[in-house]
């Protein structure tokens, strides 16, 4: 199963027992959150994927292996290349 795949299931960060589609996991973090404020107060949630809960004390360490992080420093590495670019022109 790709992890692209919109019908693969998620575990939910806030209740264990709950099992999301991919494609509905952001609407269910959402509604999830507002049931369980308990668990969302020791969760954090990653700078580069808002999908991503995880225990507080765990975020450091999530961020530093964070499959998404390479995405967002690609887009800012292609940002600024396309900056220099345009301010030669």
């Amino acid at each position: 199963m790709m992890l692209d795949d919109p019908e693969r299931l998620i575990q939910c960060p806030y209740d264990k027992q709950h099992r999301i589609r991919a494609c509905r996991f952001p609407y269910h973090l959402v509604k999830c959150r507002k049931s369980h404020p308990e668990v969302a107060k020791l969760l954090a949630t990653c700078p580069f994927n808002a999908r991503h809960l995880v225990p507080q004390a765990d975020l450091g360490d999530h961020i530093s292996k964070c499959r998404d992080k390479g995405f967002i420093e690609y887009d800012i590495g292609k940002r600024a290349f396309e900056m220099q670019i345009h301010l030669r022109e």
